[in-house]
């Protein structure tokens, strides 16, 4: 190895070093405030809002975020839309691990997760993470409080119910450093075959888990792949996928439509609406299948 290349190597090294995360952040400015019912999603956003300087309401984020008085859902991606009217970017994906949580909130980026309320609990809820330290992380948790501290053990049991689903929301300006700390996974389709491999990697490690195969399901379904998706969220289904899991995702009615399984979405959407019968997702994917078996008959 030549002097020059051996300094050169020698320079990655300490650039990379220097670029590492420290080993501990807590991030200033996050403001909490203790949730409604079922709104943990507009107690969010008022906490990424005031991070970035903007104050809201809860009461006027519920108000502009849910569809109706008392609705028990609302979406990642109606969350993401709500931000952006206040000028801030967000991206929303999969497949999320602890140093990529790192990795954004050292550089300043508060982390919102959708995870489950509680260990064994099938209820969806929304946390961002704010900080760290070695094995453990710190939240705002609508529901258990502004300095919630779970163990990595922990964050892994209550994010796996959704995939590691994580959105960031950023100022414009800043995407550069946004890009840095998520390295390919800000590109949608790489996250997606990352999220793929992962699913591979749970199905194997955790074969009579329903997440793990919807997590599978949901990236082959990105990728394109629609009749192995729709067989795979059957997988998930008859392994028992509680009836309010369909409130709060519908990419198995997605592959389902898409492979002609019309029936199948059916039944399912009608055993869901009969407990949540405002959800307009669910009616969406009832009519679609609907209209496929009119037409087909």
């Amino acid at each position: 190895m030549s002097p020059t290349f051996r300094l050169l190597l020698m320079g990655l090294t300490l650039t990379a070093s220097a670029a590492a995360a420290p080993s501990s952040m807590t991030l200033k400015n996050i403001r909490h405030e203790y949730q409604g019912p079922d709104n943990c999603a507009p107690v969010t956003a008022l906490t990424v809002l005031g991070y970035h300087g903007t104050r809201v309401t809860q009461a006027a984020a519920e108000a502009a975020m849910k569809d109706y008085p008392g609705d028990p859902q609302v979406s990642s991606l109606e969350l993401a839309a709500y931000l952006g009217r206040f000028g801030l970017r967000s991206v929303i994906r999969y497949a999320g691990d602890a140093e990529v949580l790192r990795e954004l909130v050292s550089r300043g980026f508060p982390v919102v997760v959708q995870q489950r309320l509680k260990s064994g609990s099938n209820v969806a809820h929304f946390r961002t993470v704010y900080g760290y330290s070695s094995g453990s992380f710190l939240l705002s948790d609508p529901l258990r409080g502004p300095s919630l501290r779970l163990s990595n053990a922990e964050m892994t049991d209550l994010w796996n119910f959704y995939n590691g689903e994580y959105l960031v929301a950023y100022p414009p300006a800043r995407e550069g450093e946004v890009q840095a700390a998520m390295g390919d996974n800000f590109n949608a389709t790489a996250n997606w075959r990352n999220a793929q491999m992962r699913g591979e990697q749970d199905v194997k490690g955790r074969p009579s888990d329903p997440y793990a195969w919807w997590g599978l399901a949901k990236a082959t379904l990105r990728l394109g792949d629609a009749e192995t998706a729709a067989q795979q969220f059957d997988r998930a289904v008859n392994l028992g996928v509680p009836t309010i899991y369909y409130l709060y995702r519908q990419e198995a009615f997605e592959a389902w439509t898409q492979a002609g399984w019309y029936t199948k979405t059916l039944q399912i959407t009608g055993r869901a609406l009969d407990a949540f019968p405002k959800s307009k997702e669910l009616q969406k994917f009832r009519d679609l299948a609907n209209r496929a078996l009119e037409r087909e008959g």
